[in-house]
């Protein structure tokens, strides 16, 4: 089954190692980055070692305008693991497009009848 919070995790440690990147090779500290960028420093430490929440869109614009890159860098190069499996599964995917031709009450009641299973 399809794992959006390890994707997540993923993607948040692909951001941060991106991050740690691009500030050693300008060759600063994680202080001097953070008050030239104006980000608090443990939110910046959060980001670069891929811990807490999701970076926001806001944050990884200021980092993009900074470091001179376009958005997408951050994400480029990334492939969602959990997605290709999915892909790849013909009943997943059989599931997937039935679910989608619901009506949103009804998609509800499924989500409901999967929730009692556990």
């Amino acid at each position: 089954m399809h794992d959006s919070n390890n994707d997540l995790g993923q993607l948040k440690n692909h951001i941060g190692k991106k991050l740690k990147d691009l500030r050693t090779k300008k060759g600063l500290s994680m202080e001097v980055l953070a008050g030239l960028v104006g980000i608090d420093l443990p939110n910046y430490l959060y980001l670069e070692k891929g811990t807490k929440g999701a970076p926001k869109l806001e944050t990884l614009c200021k980092l993009a305008l900074f470091y001179e890159v376009p958005i997408n860098y951050f994400f480029q190069d990334y492939k969602l693991t959990a997605a290709r499996k999915i892909k790849n599964n013909p009943l997943e995917n059989k599931l997937l497009t039935a679910f989608r031709r619901l009506k949103p009450i009804s998609q509800r009641s499924c989500v409901q009848f999967i929730n009692s299973l556990d």
